[in-house]
């Protein structure tokens, strides 16, 4: 189904008092800053969330504008006169409304854009209900408060040198410098004797000291340290090392790297335009241009992680990105478009959940092809959660 751009037409009431200028220094005006206009709007959906990455264009002009992560956008130095404005994102219907730009005035918009139908079932996180694998164990004990427990946003926000600089703040944690092979030696509530037991992914590391500096920081998805006599049964005795009674420390690393993001500079092209571009272009397509959309892999679904301080504040959000899979059912992560969030910690999450996603790919002609989707996640908090 092929979808028109709807046209309306605004007329700013704030229009009085102005001025004929005539001839040549009409002219004069226009092509300089003094005797220009100004748009100013904000773009969102029927729901009132703003739209990040709306593409805004007028016919016959170079201005064009992109809407920033509040939905605002701003053109300034607009030649007056009646003129059209196109406001385009993938997954909305387009829109064109022409309006009257004077000399001296900014106009004020509001554009609602109206979202087609989106072929991916939303995913819902509730709470925490949903964890599987290692981070199910990690939140139940981290719940229960016998120990510390880290995630990788607790490493990004403390930004450390080295894994030692993670521990100075524990409380009965010391570090000592070390002559020998080990950097910093850790050592938990006094005890001189024996360094803690550190476990990797479930296994142990060594019968003996471990440097814990031997490890970036920033390959640790989350860790847990245990600096008393309370050690969870699956970590308190390890095998053919025996039971230690010196702390333990387990540390989970992250299951793949994050790609490291393009570089960018003032004419870099943001992800929703380059999209935008590639459909245009017709190397990638959308969900209506294919015979087979592409979809979710129920083998290995897409769920994010409930971020830790919106998960024990109780704060519900919404997440929509537009991404493509490509014609092998990877995520383009170089190219991950947000077009709504209520909370950047939620943005963070998806994108996380994004990296090691897989889709199955949409079919054109028979084939595996590039398509570009949209994809909604909901984050509900857990109801038998008592806000803290």
């Amino acid at each position: 189904m092929t979808h028109h751009p709807a046209r309306r037409t605004i007329t700013c009431l704030a229009l009085t008092g102005v001025l004929a200028v005539s001839g040549a220094s009409a002219v004069a005006a226009q092509q300089g800053v003094l005797g220009t206009g100004g748009i100013r709007g904000v773009v969102r959906d029927s729901t009132g969330a703003a739209i990040i990455g709306a593409q805004i264009s007028m016919p016959g002009s170079p201005l064009v504008a992109e809407t920033d992560d509040d939905g605002k956008f701003e053109l300034a130095k607009v030649r007056p006169g009646m003129l059209s404005m196109r406001f385009r994102r993938l997954g909305f219907q387009p829109d064109t409304i022409d309006l009257m730009v004077l000399a001296g005035q900014t106009v004020p918009l509001d554009v609602v854009l109206s979202r087609l139908a989106v072929g991916l079932t939303p995913v819902v996180i509730r709470g925490r209900a949903d964890l599987t694998g290692w981070r199910q164990g990690f939140y139940q004990r981290k719940d229960l408060g016998t120990g510390h427990f880290f995630t990788a946003d607790d490493i990004a926000k403390r930004n450390p040198g080295q894994m030692s600089d993670m521990f100075r703040m524990i409380p009965g944690v010391s570090i000592a410098p070390s002559q020998g092979m080990i950097r910093n030696q850790l050592r938990f509530r006094g005890s001189r004797s024996c360094a803690p037991l550190t476990w990797l992914d479930g296994s142990p590391l060594a019968s003996g000291e471990f440097d814990i500096d031997a490890l970036s920081p920033f390959s640790i998805e989350a860790f847990e340290v245990y600096t008393g006599s309370i050690v969870p049964a699956r970590f308190a005795v390890a095998p053919g090392i025996g039971p230690r009674t010196c702390g333990v420390v387990v540390i989970w690393s992250k299951e793949g790297q994050r790609r490291a993001k393009r570089p960018g500079g003032a004419n870099a092209k943001s992800p929703a335009s380059e999209i935008a571009k590639l459909v245009d272009d017709r190397q990638i397509f959308t969900a209506t241009q294919v015979d087979i959309a592409a979809r979710q892999d129920t083998t290995r679904p897409v769920r994010p992680v409930y971020p830790d301080a919106l998960f024990e504040a109780q704060i519900p959000g919404t997440v929509m990105v537009e991404f493509i899979v490509t014609a092998s059912g990877e995520v383009d992560t170089d190219r991950i478009s947000v077009v709504f969030a209520t909370h950047p910690e939620f943005v963070d999450a998806v994108r996380r959940a994004l990296d090691d996603a897989v889709y199955v790919p949409g079919i054109r002609g028979g084939f595996p092809v590039h398509q570009v989707v949209l994809h909604e996640f909901k984050f509900v908090p857990d109801s038998s959660k008592r806000r803290r």
